[in-house]
């Protein structure tokens, strides 16, 4: 357990929030860009009727048009947003790789305090050992 955690679990879950988001704007592309492709087909398919029977198609003209500028806006919105959401998902991952170095920096840091701590001990038993050792030799002298 390092003080990073929180911060890293936080981190984690913003950039899951993210990449399900960026996974909605992608199926929201994806179903515009059929629509897309229907309303043209219908339109040509429209229009090759038109040019059989002599009836006057302007107000279906327009609201064709309408409708495509409308679809062209809708992909224009979700491009957009799916661009700032890569953003913020590049900033999201650099951000927890950051905390993540931290925290195993904190560690590896604790780990050598603990390796330092156990070898001082170790250094101290055997000044121990070699001082009785000593003391004995000097009683048997």
């Amino acid at each position: 357990m390092t003080p990073f955690d929180t911060a890293l679990r936080v981190q984690r879950r913003e950039v899951d929030s993210v990449k399900v988001s960026i996974s909605e704007t992608i199926t929201t592309i994806t179903t515009i860009t059929h629509q897309t492709e229907a309303h043209e087909i219908r339109m040509r398919e429209e229009r090759a009727l038109a040019a059989t029977v002599p009836i006057a198609s302007d107000a279906w003209t327009q609201r064709m048009k309408a409708e495509r500028a409308r679809l062209d806006h809708q992909a224009q919105l979700a491009q957009i947003r799916l661009t700032h959401l890569r953003g913020k998902a590049v900033e999201a991952y650099g951000t927890m790789r950051a905390i993540e170095g931290a925290a195993d920096r904190f560690k590896d840091e604790a780990e050598r305090i603990a390796a330092t701590a156990e070898q001082a001990q170790i250094d101290d038993i055997a000044a121990a050992k070699l001082i009785r050792a000593r003391k004995a030799a000097e009683r048997n002298a």
